[in-house]
């Protein structure tokens, strides 16, 4: 059996012989993903911070992200994403969860004790610094890095460079009008997956699909699932782009 058989047919809006992207809520699609089948998770939700990205639309209107508005809205996202995942992930999973740097609130303190509290198969291991080599806009104290929370089931995934370190450095992405408000760079993506060998990659979050991307280059499986179908569409086009230039290298 092709192992993209095994998950559901509705909702794909993509795919590709290493992958599938799905269009919809994360929340409503992974409940329907069989048991013990992902065993590495990047995924980039929406921080809870009420961003609003300096980068407009057309019109000049200013880019929202969807269940960004709160806190309250991330720790239900983050809360509902591991009870899917304490099912689907296999035994010696690892998930790399990314989230705000701080400001007045911190959502990483908020998740740290959310797992703590009611994920006793998860352990927090270790948390990611990526230093984005120069600061961000604002005033005082500029933010130049985001935080990357490792989460382990059982013993994770061996690391395939022992003297990594967990400050992974890598240029942000600047996006351009009508592009996704918060890109990640494909070198935040990569030096982890380099790193972190697996059978399949799970991003329920994929937005621009740079994960989906990476994986495709390193023909690696995946799997995406990105609520925004112009984010799906924008994805697509991105990783058709990748799939076809590897075929033409073969």
């Amino acid at each position: 059996m092709n192992w993209k058989e095994k998950f559901p047919k509705e909702n794909r809006y993509f795919e590709t012989d290493n992958g599938i992207l799905y269009c919809g809520d994360c929340l409503e699609i992974l409940p329907k993903f069989p048991e013990m089948e992902i065993d590495l998770v990047l995924t980039d939700p929406p921080y809870g911070i009420n961003f609003n990205s300096n980068v407009p639309k057309k019109g000049r209107e200013k880019e929202l992200i969807k269940n960004d508005d709160s806190i309250d809205t991330l720790l239900k996202l983050f809360n509902e994403s591991l009870k899917n995942l304490t099912r689907i992930l296999k035994d010696d999973a690892e998930i790399y969860w990314f989230c705000s740097a701080g400001g007045r609130v911190s959502p990483y303190a908020y998740l740290a004790i959310e797992l703590e509290k009611y994920y006793p198969i998860f352990k927090h291991k270790n948390l990611l610094v990526w230093d984005k080599l120069s600061p961000g806009f604002g005033w005082d104290w500029r933010y130049q890095h985001e935080l990357i929370i490792q989460i382990v089931k059982g013993k994770g995934i061996k690391n395939t460079d022992s003297g990594a370190s967990n400050i992974i450095r890598a240029k942000k992405v600047i996006p351009q009008m009508d592009e996704h408000p918060t890109p990640k760079s494909t070198n935040v993506i990569n030096q982890i997956l380099i790193r972190k060998p697996s059978d399949v990659v799970l991003d329920m979050f994929l937005g621009s699909g740079t994960t989906a991307f990476c994986c495709e280059k390193s023909n690696r499986k995946w799997i995406g699932i990105e609520i925004e179908p112009k984010y799906c569409e924008m994805a697509k086009k991105r990783i058709e782009s990748e799939a076809k230039q590897l075929k033409l290298n073969l």
